[in-house]
């Protein structure tokens, strides 16, 4: 059976040409195709339809509309069409056809639908029954649109459907209402909140309009008001402080550019939703909370209150709620359910640690942590190296209670993609789940960013991690063809996490000529006007010895790097020496060293410290709170990492504990970087009451603290938001007892009787 097509030939090419980046806009993605090249992958794609219509399940009346010809990493082609059965939308059945950078080599080509469609058009509950179902899912409604009949085909059985969007202050929720039996099938949430804390950047360049906070390079990005208008006025734009909005929105301009620029050159997209647009963003957000509303980005502040209250702009929520409209916009759209929830979650965090890793701003170091620098107390709110320190699952399971945890499994992939499960250099070292491989090599954070990229464009309905393995081994070997240590790190990073082989995934076969790359060492520190050298050391891994230029990538003003030699053979060694000037900037940069061989190229990066700089650590614990009964105890961790200098040993300690409290450390001395285990024991008798116990770190050279917040009571705790629940705990709310079925943050809108998958009532 032939897949019928609603455009002709030439109006496909025609489209093809339209749709395809030109070579002189300043805004292009690199290495975008041609018009040719353009119109040949939509030809190919045209094809594929027809020769693979047995296994993306088309039916006789299904019709295939082209919806988007988008350019990737590398050159490669991604042609996205949307399907209609008898006419009716396909919820679902959306095909995904990737191509070389020429066009005429179809690579994969994909779908999400799971059966061929065989149903009726003709409903049996009513329009206005369908509306009020909806309406009923979100507890307060802005707008209803029309219901429309629509074929919902994202699970294995097609079904007729009502097709609902239903809008409120936080929500703004598609609902699938089955039309013959009125029951809810499905529901597609495109509002999406993180957490953090406002992080200022210091004095930037952002590209603004004359008279206004609009980017005139990014087409629709802006940042106003809660009225959706952009902010006027004249650079230099805000006052540096920390709940001024004009501000807020140079940071979040900021942040927001950083990505653009970043998915441009690293990962070869073109603008937020790929076809050269972006999204307006709005400060002022009378919430602890920012998010994605599937229109546009809404930024609130960190929930403290008086000096210390501040806008929730950083880099990375920034990042991270940009993020959601990038999986949005990909194929397959936003999903529904925690599995696909918590990976959307997690693709917002991945794209802020990119965001972070290409600005590289040094008053916003990169790193893999979300929302790190929180405004009272606490630390970050989710840990993509090691999400269980947060008490997020670091492994697969197939089980996913909450969305938010739910991004923990892919977080942790990327992290072992990108950097490995012991990348040294001053980098957190990684678990791997039981069973998984011995070790893991990361192939630095720019590949495995190419690599995400170019899966998310395999994306389709409903998003899984089964799919996500696939899609990203496929994802490898289309990027680098000529290798396959791409490919087996993905692998091996997957399996790092618990999730194995599935059925007829691709495999990789390399006879390539490789070599590693490393520093020694791999950090160092001068004075201003001084030099410093490291080694540079290659090792054949595979194959025969290559020729290898060295090069150094952005140095800092007035840095020089000369290699001594320029040019070796893989399994010699060169040196590296780095000059600095009086001009040059003090503080910590990373320089990234280029071995660009014949057959294979590798980096590694040098962290350079100019100046002097006094050794300094971050102190955080998590959970900031917690509750006990009398003869009980709660646990909480504190967690430091070296901010500048070197690490230095950190004695722990606590203050203000109450009568019949007592708090342990395991260990109680620890170097920064460490973690330590802290527990608070209730003895029994002890009285009912709340206290602030202060967590102590004292260092040789610097020293920190942190409030934590523990409730004794023998009936339980008032709920409250933004508050750490451990699995067990008894609340109260609203009068009602609740035990907490799964540790977690509370948010918003989570009170326990909303959210029976993390309370129980009990009597």
């Amino acid at each position: 059976m032939n897949p019928k097509l609603k455009l002709s030939a030439a109006a496909l090419a025609a489209l093809a040409l339209a749709l395809a980046p030109q070579a002189a806009q300043a805004q292009a993605v690199q290495d975008p195709p041609t018009p040719s090249e353009a119109t040949s992958a939509v030809t190919s794609a045209q094809s594929a339809l027809a020769s693979f219509a047995p296994s993306l399940r088309t039916a006789q009346d299904d019709e295939y509309h082209l919806q988007a010809s988008i350019p990737g990493a590398n050159g490669l082609q991604f042609v996205t069409y949307t399907r209609t059965h008898k006419g009716l939308p396909v919820y679902g059945g959306e095909v995904t056809v990737s191509t070389d950078a020429s066009g005429q080599v179809v690579n994969d080509i994909s779908t999400g639908q799971q059966s061929v469609i065989n149903v009726g058009t003709t409903p049996k509950v009513s329009v206005a029954a369908a509306a009020a179902t909806s309406q009923a899912r979100i507890k307060k409604v802005d707008s209803v649109s029309a219901p429309a009949l629509v074929v919902h085909a994202a699970s294995k059985t097609p079904r007729l459907a009502y097709a609902t969007t239903v809008t409120g202050p936080a929500n703004n929720r598609t609902v699938y209402v089955d039309a013959l039996n009125g029951k809810v099938i499905d529901e597609v949430e495109l509002v999406r909140d993180a957490e953090g804390r406002a992080h200022y950047v210091g004095t930037v360049q952002i590209d603004t309009q004359a008279g206004s906070m609009v980017d005139p390079n990014r087409p629709g990005i802006q940042c106003g008001g809660q009225n959706g208008s952009a902010f006027t006025g004249s650079a230099p734009w805000g006052n540096g402080g920390a709940t001024d909005l004009t501000t807020a929105c140079v940071d979040v301009l900021y942040g927001a550019q950083k990505e653009w620029d970043m998915l441009r050159e690293w990962v070869g997209r073109n603008g937020i939703n790929g076809s050269g647009r972006g999204f307006p963003a709005r400060v002022g957000l009378a919430q602890a909370n920012a998010f994605w509303n599937g229109s546009f980005t809404n930024f609130g502040h960190n929930g403290a209150s008086g000096a210390a209250r501040k806008n929730l702009v950083s880099m990375d929520v920034v990042g991270h709620e940009y993020g959601h409209a990038i999986f949005q916009t990909t194929p397959g759209g936003a999903g529904s359910g925690n599995e696909a929830g918590g990976m959307n979650e997690s693709t917002g965090d991945i794209f802020g640690a990119l965001t972070e890793h290409f600005a590289n701003n040094p008053n916003d170091p990169p790193d893999y942590l979300v929302g790190e620098e929180p405004a009272l107390g606490g630390g970050p709110i989710r840990n993509m190296y090691n999400p269980s320190a947060l008490g997020d699952p670091n492994c697969y399971t197939g089980t996913f209670p909450e969305v938010h945890a739910g991004a923990g499994p892919q977080n942790h992939w990327f992290y072992l993609l990108a950097e490995g499960n012991n990348p040294g250099g001053g980098k957190p070292s990684s678990p791997i789940c039981s069973g998984g491989p011995a070790s893991v090599t990361g192939i630095g954070i720019l590949k495995a960013g190419k690599i995400f990229m170019t899966t998310l464009n395999k994306k389709s309905a409903p998003w899984t991690h089964t799919k996500a393995r696939v899609a990203s081994l496929q994802a490898a070997k289309e990027l680098f063809p000529g290798s396959c240590v791409e490919f087996n790190t993905v692998r091996l990073a997957w399996d790092a996490i618990s999730l194995r082989a599935q059925p007829n995934e691709p495999t990789c076969t390399d006879n390539q000529n490789q070599f590693s790359l490393t520093l020694d060492p791999a950090s160092g520190q001068v004075d201003v006007g001084g030099n410093t050298t490291t080694t540079v050391r290659t090792a054949v891994t595979q194959g025969s010895a290559q020729q290898i230029t060295l090069r150094a990538g952005t140095l800092p003003s007035g840095v020089t790097a000369e290699f001594s030699p320029a040019t070796i053979t893989a399994g010699q060694t060169s040196t590296l020496r780095l000059t600095t000037t009086a001009g040059s900037p003090q503080g910590a940069h990373t320089i990234a060293v280029t071995a660009d061989g014949a057959d294979f190229d590798q980096t590694a990066n040098y962290r350079l410290t100019i100046g002097q700089v006094q050794n300094d650590f971050s102190f955080s614990i998590n959970p900031t709170s917690g509750s006990a009964q009398p003869g009980g105890s709660a646990n909480t961790t504190v967690s430091t990492q070296v901010t500048s200098g070197s690490a230095q040993q950190i004695t722990l300690s606590a203050t203000g504990a109450p009568s019949g409290v007592t708090v342990t450390f395991n260990p109680a001395t620890i170097t920064a970087g460490q973690t330590s285990q802290v527990n608070i024991a209730v003895a029994a008798g002890t009285a009912a009451g709340t206290s602030q116990i202060t967590i102590n770190g004292a260092g040789a050279n610097a020293s920190h603290s942190a409030t934590y917040g523990l409730t004794v009571g023998s009936t339980g705790t008032e709920w409250a938001p933004f508050t750490a629940y451990t699995a067990g705990q008894i609340v109260t709310y609203q009068g009602t007892r609740y035990q907490c079925r799964q540790s977690h943050t509370s948010q918003p809108g989570w009170e326990p009787p909303n959210v029976l998958a993390l309370w129980l009532p009990v009597s």
